[in-house]
């Protein structure tokens, strides 16, 4: 009878040691710490595209990225070579493109950063075609809901009658209205 019990009483003893030995390994077993002051994305998309729409389901404005990465810490999310086109009522665009894109608060507040073009399209059908107006600056901060930008930075507006060059600026898309803060200088010249 003893023969017959030796075996089981064996594996159990096994078995039993083998756990008490794992236990004490995994509780003196370090906890990882997290890296400090390393941002954890929770999303990231590629090719994205989102578009906005008015109350009437007509488009207010669209934005493509090559790449978006989202992080839960202060709802943040950063764009590679944003490109976005504001829609105006009367059918026209303005589009605008960074080398760099964040956006806080879901998309209400985006700044544009790296080399930021601002154009307005001779022809809203090709959007990246001829420009009547274009604007250089470094920084752009858009408000979305109010379809408003501003910079502090230098900016530089190009068209057909010259240049102007000015510190500071501040933009209504829907009205089609730039407002020049200070240093504002300027070359025109006439065509007749």
């Amino acid at each position: 009878m003893w023969r017959k019990l030796t075996l089981p009483l064996l594996v159990a003893a096994v078995a039993w040691l083998s756990v008490e030995w794992l236990w004490k390994q995994e509780a003196e077993t370090p906890a990882v710490a997290p890296l400090a002051g390393i941002e954890v994305p929770d999303a990231f998309m590629e090719g994205v595209v989102m578009r906005a729409m008015d109350s009437q389901g007509r488009p207010r404005y669209e934005m493509r990225a090559a790449r978006a990465v989202h992080f839960a810490s202060g709802d943040r999310t950063d764009f590679d070579t944003p490109f976005l086109t504001f829609y105006r009522p009367d059918g026209r665009l303005w589009t605008l493109a960074a080398a760099h894109g964040e956006a806080r608060g879901g998309d209400r507040d985006i700044l544009l950063s790296g080399e930021v073009v601002m154009r307005r399209p001779r022809d809203a059908a090709q959007p990246t075609g001829p420009a009547e107006v274009e604007v250089l600056t470094r920084e752009l901060r858009i408000f979305s809901e109010r379809e408003y930008a501003e910079t502090d930075q230098p900016a530089t507006i190009v068209h057909a009658y010259g240049r102007v060059d000015a510190v500071g600026m501040k933009v209504w898309f829907k009205q089609e209205r730039l407002q020049l803060l200070s240093q504002v200088k300027g070359i025109y010249a006439t065509t007749h």
